[in-house]
């Protein structure tokens, strides 16, 4: 069996819309088997937010087009792989698994659209190697006269290898 230590960071959200951005829900990190995404192993969320919270610990609630904000929030996880799987021992990736909305007023009614993109994006075992880094787009769907997305950055960092 092989086992790849991981150290998994948000760095940076940055709004790359022309409306602001508020983005409510969670960005997890899962190890999960590589053959079936559903089965998960470990789950740590690089961002939480509630509907009423600040978007960042400093207490920015939006962001206008163009601003940034840092985090550097990150969680460990362990990546294993067994090479032929067998009964306990399943080969596993790492993924990103974004769950957020947005509300967007619109003639003084709010719609709770969802964010898309980056959904499940996948970090298989062997393309684990050193520091990395992985920018994922996230977007609303289209919605009249508002251009919600932001980029969000991440690093991956190879804390330690065996087998």
């Amino acid at each position: 069996m092989a086992e790849k230590v991981i150290d998994v960071t948000l760095a940076t959200i940055t709004n790359t819309g022309t409306s602001r951005i508020s983005p409510v829900g969670v960005i997890s990190i899962r190890t999960v088997r590589a053959v079936d995404d559903e089965q998960v192993f470990q789950s740590q969320n690089l961002y939480q937010r509630s509907d009423g919270q600040p978007m960042h610990p400093s207490g920015v609630q939006s962001l206008a087009s163009g601003q940034s904000l840092t985090y550097n929030t990150t969680r460990r996880l362990t990546v294993s792989h067994f090479g032929e799987e067998s009964s306990g021992h399943l080969n596993q990736m790492m993924i990103f698994d974004p769950d957020l909305t947005q509300g967007v007023v619109e003639l003084g009614t709010v719609d709770i659209v969802h964010y898309f993109g980056c959904f499940k994006r996948a970090v298989r075992f062997d393309e684990i190697e050193g520091f990395q880094a992985i920018e994922c787009l996230h977007n609303i769907a289209a919605h009249p006269n508002h251009d919600c997305r932001f980029t969000a950055n991440y690093t991956i960092n190879l804390v330690f290898s065996s087998g």
